[in-house]
């Protein structure tokens, strides 16, 4: 089983998400009826933090208001479950989520335990829309009815460790371990594809893996070619550069990689121009002596929540060296690439804050960041490489996270 969690500021849209999603079932309304509308379960929440606004807050509403929590068991794990395995698995989950002390690593007394058990929350069922596989959704208040602040520090941590210790008492496999398993089983499955195939071809590649069942997102060049691609194997989503051997499954190998199965030998050298081209690219030179190329520039809009949005502009290079060296192998177990990727580009662009924001939200353990900015004489490329390094030192889990 895994599990994460966040604190976030649309919590309106999260339950409503959670209640309403095609072929949920509510499984738990603590302290709530659980026959009202989503937006009266979020209004119900609401008046609890504002009857305690003076004393949570000073008068202040929270901006992160709502906890949002993730759990997935594996299909083995919950093959043949009715209701009520769902229900006692919830319960227990809130139970060791409530039961963790953090404050030893936080330096705050707040974070010694959350109070979920006696605050406001939902828990609904879902499938997922491909698989059919069956995961929770917890959404729950803030403050609890005690008018006390549910403690956010570290919360994808405290979710990380409540899913290890029930994964120890159940007997069921650890979270890192799984992520080690399902990316050795993709590993096999492309090796498997690229034997069958009689030439490489990236849309015959991309063909074969939807066919088994994964989602593929190929990042392609603007003149043709791809310069990353990663695959999802159910809420997961595992970087080429994470797969294979010796990074043989990325885009500049994968072709190596082929000819090697193949037992080919192939010769990815540029050739050297005919002499007609020479001269052609001499003429060139001479005709337009004056013209410098002007760099293509990417741009990003970037959400780090629901109110928040942050303009990013990079050059193609350096976006391409982000998305290359960004990476989920050291990552928290939940940290899509995305999420990486975009706190490299927030960081790149001077966005220090909003970067932590997003990296704290894979469910990463932060980095120090004192004194972080960019050298005085340091070129964009090499930017970018600092960049990409320090986004997935801010997105990995921190150590003592499993047991």
């Amino acid at each position: 089983m895994i599990a994460k969690a966040s604190t976030i500021s649309h919590g309106a849209n999260a339950i409503r998400y959670s209640v309403n999603k095609e072929k949920a079932d509510i499984v738990k309304a603590n302290l709530l009826p659980d026959n009202i509308s989503p937006e009266a379960m979020y209004g119900r929440m609401m008046l609890v933090q504002k009857k305690y606004a003076e004393k949570i807050n000073k008068g202040r509403p929270l901006g992160r208001n709502v906890i949002r929590i993730e759990i997935s068991p594996s299909e083995e794990e919950s093959q043949g479950w009715t209701m009520d395995d769902w229900l006692r698995l919830s319960n227990e989950f809130i139970r060791v989520f409530d039961s963790i002390d953090l404050s030893g690593k936080t330096k705050r007394t707040s974070s010694q335990h959350t109070n979920l058990k006696n605050s406001q929350y939902i828990v609904a069922l879902h499938r997922d829309s491909k698989s059919g596989i069956l995961h929770l959704h917890i959404d729950a208040n803030r403050v609890d009815m005690d008018g006390k602040i549910n403690d956010g520090h570290k919360i994808g941590e405290r979710a990380v460790l409540a899913a290890n210790i029930i994964n120890e008492k159940r007997g069921w496999i650890q979270s890192e371990e799984i992520g080690i398993h399902h990316r050795k089983e993709i590993s096999n499955i492309c090796i498997e594809i690229l034997r069958s195939m009689e030439k490489f071809s990236w849309q015959q590649y991309e063909t074969e893996l939807k066919k088994r069942g994964y989602k593929v997102h190929l990042q392609e060049k603007d003149g043709g070619g791809v310069y990353g691609y990663s695959i999802k194997r159910g809420n997961s989503t595992y970087k080429s550069s994470v797969l294979g051997i010796g990074r043989n499954l990325t885009p500049s190998k994968i072709e190596t990689t082929w000819a090697k199965l193949h037992s080919q030998k192939r010769n990815f050298e540029s050739k050297e121009p005919t002499s007609r081209q020479a001269r052609t690219t001499d003429r060139t030179l001479v005709i337009q002596p004056s013209t410098i190329s002007q760099p293509v520039m990417k741009h990003y809009d970037i959400m780090t929540d629901e109110y928040h949005k942050f303009h990013v502009e990079i050059p193609e290079a350096a976006d391409n060296i982000i998305r290359q060296d960004c990476s989920l192998e050291d990552a928290h177990p939940f940290a899509k690439i995305e999420e990486i990727q975009h706190t490299a580009l927030l960081l790149f662009a001077g966005y220090l804050d909003a970067a932590t924001s997003m990296a704290a939200s894979s469910g990463g353990g932060g980095s120090d960041t004192g004194g972080w900015g960019r050298d005085k004489n340091e070129d964009e490329l090499e930017w970018a490489r600092r960049c990409a390094r320090m986004a997935n030192s801010m997105c990995k889990r921190k150590k003592g996270l499993h047991r």
